[in-house]
């Protein structure tokens, strides 16, 4: 009926290493999307583009990733 102390932190220990995880994953395909964005536009994929990318939401990164090999700067510019 009621959790114990130890079921509580066991508990709130695998929701954080989870969570931990899922973060990972996005800061993984930030880092992706900035490499492959870098080579695609040179030196007009500026380190703001890069700031942007970094701090964005999880669903933009997604629409990011589904429009990677069309997407336009000025596309990007109003997405981020």
């Amino acid at each position: 009926m009621f959790d114990t102390l130890e079921e509580i932190v066991k508990r709130d220990r695998e929701k954080a290493k989870l969570e931990g995880k899922v973060e990972g994953k996005l800061e993984g395909e930030r880092e992706l999307i900035i490499e492959i964005l870098n080579q695609r536009f040179e030196e007009d994929f500026d380190k703001r583009l890069e700031e942007k990318i970094r701090k964005a939401n999880e669903e933009t990164i997604n629409q990011i990733k589904k429009n990677i090999l069309s997407i336009t700067l000025e596309e990007l510019k109003k997405l981020l």
